[in-house]
C-alpha cells in the first residue's frame, strides 16, 4: 500500500536522525519556532505571540538542494529560578552539544537585550560555527538594523525575517558551506517505522512513559500541569523494529484551556492522533478514572486507529491482589464499551515495569490492523450469513447482504451491497462483531460501508 504523506515524514526523519544537526538558540519570542516550520516547510512547531511555547527540542527534516541536515527547535534561554524555565534550559543546552552547527537568533525590532549578550558569551566558548541572524527585519517597514550585533564577536551575521521569507537562502546556503562532506542525500528505504501517539490527561505520566523507553530524559518531565506543549517525535529500534513515539500535551476539559495556549496545544495532539499508527491512552491508576479519560479514549476511538489502554503508576496502587487488575479493568471497560476488547497494560514508568510490552502490543496490533481479506474469502462469509439468516432483522425486516468486498487496511475498510439502505446500529454492531471473529480483528477499529440495491 502507498505511504500516507505522514508516513513518508515519519520514514524520512528516522531515516535523517545520523544527520549533522543545527541548532536555533536565542531567547524567548525571537522567531525560533517561526524559522524552523520555515525551514523544515511545516507547521509542526508551535507559533504565538506569548514567548515560552517551545518547552521541548523538536526535530524536523531540511532539504537543500545540496543535501540533506536536522534542524532542532529549543525553548528560548532566561536566567530564571522558575522550575521549568531550567528545565528548557537544560533541553537547549543538550541541543547546543550535539548541533554541529548554531543559528542564534536574535529580535531586530527589540535590538540587543543583556540576556542576548549573556547567550553569545556561552556560544562562543563552544568553539562551533555560529551564525547571528537577526530576525523579524521587514522590508516593507523601513527599519534601521542595530549595528551591535556586530559587537558580539561573530563573524557571520544575517538581517532577515522568518515570516516573509527573506534572506532564508543566505542563511542557509551559509549552513550548507558549513556542513560540506556531512549533508546526507535523499533517499527512500524500505524501513517501516511504527507511529505510536500518546495521549492522556496532564500528569499522567505520558512524558515518563517515552523516556524510560529511550532510556534519557528526551523530554520533559514535571508535575506541573501542561509541561508538553509541542507533539514530540522521538526514534528508537526495539527487537528489530523501528518506532517514532510522539508525547503528546495532555487533554483537559475545553473550559478549563479555552482561551489559552494550552488550546492549541490539544488541537495540535488531536492532529497527532489522526496522523499516528497506533494510540496509546495513558491512564493514572493513582487517580480515579474521570470523565475526562473516557473523553480522551473517545478521541481515539474516532481516530478509527488501534489503541492499547496503558494503565501506568501501577506500583503507586497499594494492597494489589490477584484480581485487583482485573477489576480495574473490567471498571474501566464500563466506562469505556466502544472499546471493546482494547488490549490493556498496566506499568510503570518509574520502575519500568511492563514498559516495552506497549512496544510489542503495538507491533502486533498495527499487524492486524493491516489485515486483508480477499474477496473471495469474504463472500464465503456473506454465504454464510445468509445460510444461518444470523444478522437480527429490525421491524421485521430482514438484512441480505449480496456481496462484501475491502477496499483499504488501517483501518480495514469494508464495502458491503445489501437490500436496505442503513443498518440499526445494533445489527451494525453484530456484523462487525462477526468480521472481528472470523478474521482475528479483535480490538482493530473497522469501517463499514453499505450500499443499496433495492428492488425497482
Amino acid at each position: 500500500m502507498a505511504r500516507s504523506e505522514s508516513q513518508k515524514t515519519v520514514l524520512s526523519e528516522f531515516e535523517d536522525r545520523h544527520l549533522p544537526v543545527v541548532a536555533l538558540v536565542g531567547r524567548p519570542n525571537v522567531g525560533k519556532s517561526t524559522m524552523f516550520n520555515r525551514m523544515t516547510r511545516s507547521r509542526r512547531a508551535i507559533v504565538d505571540a506569548k514567548p515560552g511555547m517551545t518547552r521541548d527540542r523538536l526535530y524536523g527534516s531540511v532539504e537543500l538542494d545540496s543535501g540533506r541536515f536536522r534542524l532542532v527547535d529549543t525553548g528560548g534561554i532566561e536566567i530564571d529560578p522558575d522550575r521549568i524555565a531550567q528545565m528548557i534550559r537544560g533541553q537547549t543546552e543538550s541541543a547546543i552539544v550535539e548541533a554541529a552547527v548554531v543559528v542564534f537568533m536574535t529580535d531586530g525590532r527589540e535590538g540587543l537585550l543583556p540576556s542576548d549578550r549573556s547567550i553569545a558569551d556561552a556560544l562562543r566558548s563552544l568553539g562551533k560555527p555560529v551564525v547571528v541572524f537577526v530576525n523579524k527585519i521587514d522590508r516593507d517597514e523601513g527599519q534601521m538594523t542595530d549595528t551591535d550585533v556586530y559587537g558580539l564577536g561573530f563573524e557571520t551575521v544575517v538581517f532577515g525575517s522568518a515570516e516573509h521569507n527573506l534572506n532564508i537562502s543566505t542563511l542557509e546556503e551559509w549552513i550548507a558551506d558549513q556542513l560540506q562532506g556531512q549533508l546526507g542525500t535523499k533517499a527512500e528505504s524500505g524501513t517501516e517505522v511504527l507511529r505510536l501517539a500518546i495521549i492522556g490527561r496532564p500528569n499522567a505520566g505520558k512524558s515518563s512513559i517515552v523516556n524510560r523507553l529511550l532510556g534519557e530524559e528526551r523530554v520533559l518531565v514535571s508535575d506541573v500541569a501542561g509541561t508538553t506543549r509541542d507533539p514530540i517525535d522521538s526514534f528508537l529500534t526495539y527487537q528489530n523494529r523501528s518506532y517514532c513515539l510522539v508525547d503528546t500535551a495532555g487533554i483537559r476539559r475545553r473550559g478549563k484551556i479555552e482561551g489559552s495556549p494550552e488550546q492549541l496545544s490539544v488541537m495540535m495532539a488531536s492532529r497527532q492522533v489522526e496522523q499516528a499508527d497506533v494510540i496509546v491512552v495513558v491512564i493514572d491508576a493513582s487517580e480515579p478514572v474521570a470523565s475526562q479519560d473516557a473523553a480522551i479514549a473517545g478521541i481515539a476511538n474516532g481516530a478509527y486507529r488501534p489503541v492499547i489502554i496503558a494503565v501506568n503508576k501501577w506500583d503507586l496502587v497499594p494492597n494489589k491482589e490477584t484480581n485487583t487488575a482485573k477489576d480495574f479493568e473490567d471498571r474501566i471497560r464500563r466506562k469505556l464499551k466502544f472499546l471493546e476488547r482494547t488490549p490493556f497494560v498496566f506499568i510503570s514508568a518509574q520502575t519500568g515495569q511492563r514498559v516495552t510490552k506497549l512496544l510489542e502490543l503495538a507491533h502486533a496490533i498495527s499487524e492486524r490492523s493491516r489485515t486483508r481479506v480477499t474477496t473471495g474469502v469474504l463472500n464465503r462469509f456473506v454465504g454464510e450469513l445468509d445460510t444461518q439468516k444470523s444478522i437480527p432483522p429490525y421491524k421485521g425486516k430482514r438484512v441480505k447482504i449480496y456481496y462484501m468486498t475491502q477496499v483499504d487496511v488501517n483501518p480495514p475498510t469494508f464495502i458491503a451491497t445489501a437490500n436496505v439502505r442503513s443498518l440499526h446500529f445494533s445489527q451494525e454492531r453484530f456484523l462487525l462483531n462477526r468480521i472481528r471473529d472470523a478474521f482475528n480483528l479483535h480490538g482493530i477499529p473497522i469501517r463499514l460501508v453499505l450500499r443499496a440495491k433495492l428492488k425497482r
